[in-house]
Order: structure tokens, then sequence, then C-alpha cells
């Protein structure tokens, strides 16, 4: 799972017939450094993400929008997420890799953890 903002929406009026109803989100992935500088806050209180440009479409049932903080999960993950009555070794009925999974309100990072960490990873 990744912490991301929804920075837009996916419209597509040609697309598998299963995708019927879902709705899908643009979202951009945080990378470490963004979280630690928003320091907790989030959406509009928080500071965007900077470091990277990628952006991921997202399956979304719990309404986020624009600007709103979620939690992004991926593969089998990502189908519970969306189809949580899904038994294990069931087919899923849409064919999704990343779903929102919670809209955050806030966070907390151990600072230490992360200078502990970032002194830890190989330059590159």
């Amino acid at each position: 799972m990744f912490m991301a903002r929804v920075v837009g929406y996916v419209w597509s009026t040609v697309k598998w017939d299963g995708m019927k109803g879902l709705r899908l989100l643009l979202v951009r992935p945080y990378n470490l450094d963004d979280i630690v500088r928003a320091g907790g806050e989030v959406a509009d209180d928080g500071a965007p993400p900077k470091g990277l440009n990628d952006g991921v479409v997202a399956a979304d049932v719990l309404g986020a929008g624009p600007g709103e903080d979620v939690v992004v999960a991926y593969g089998h993950a990502a189908r519970v997420g969306i189809e949580p009555e899904l038994e294990m070794g069931e087919a899923p009925r849409f064919p999704v890799d990343a779903a929102v999974v919670a809209i955050v309100d806030k966070y907390q990072v151990d600072k230490y953890q992360v200078d502990r960490y970032q002194a830890e990873a190989p330059v590159p």
C-alpha cells in the first residue's frame, strides 16, 4: 500500500463491461520526503507530493476526491478492497490492480526512524 494525493478523475466511454459503474481516480503517490515535509498534515493543510511525476489510476468506492490524501492498495488487496465479499479462489468481477482503501485524516511520522532509515539507505 502507499499514500497518495488524488489529483483528478479518469473517464472512459469505452471500457470492459465489468468496469461499468466503477469510479476511477488519478492519484499521485507520495515519497517519504513528501510525508516527512508535510508533518502529519494532509489534503489542503499539507504539502502536495513533489518527488514523483507518475500518476496511478485507482478504483474508488469510498468517494474520495481531488485534493484528498488516500491509501491505495495493489493487486489482490485492491480487488478485495472493492469487492469485500470476494471468496478465496473466486475470480474478481473487476480487472483492478489499484484501489483506494482509506481516506487519510491525519498521520504521524517518527522522525527518528525516518532519519535512521535515510542514514542507512545506500547512496545512489
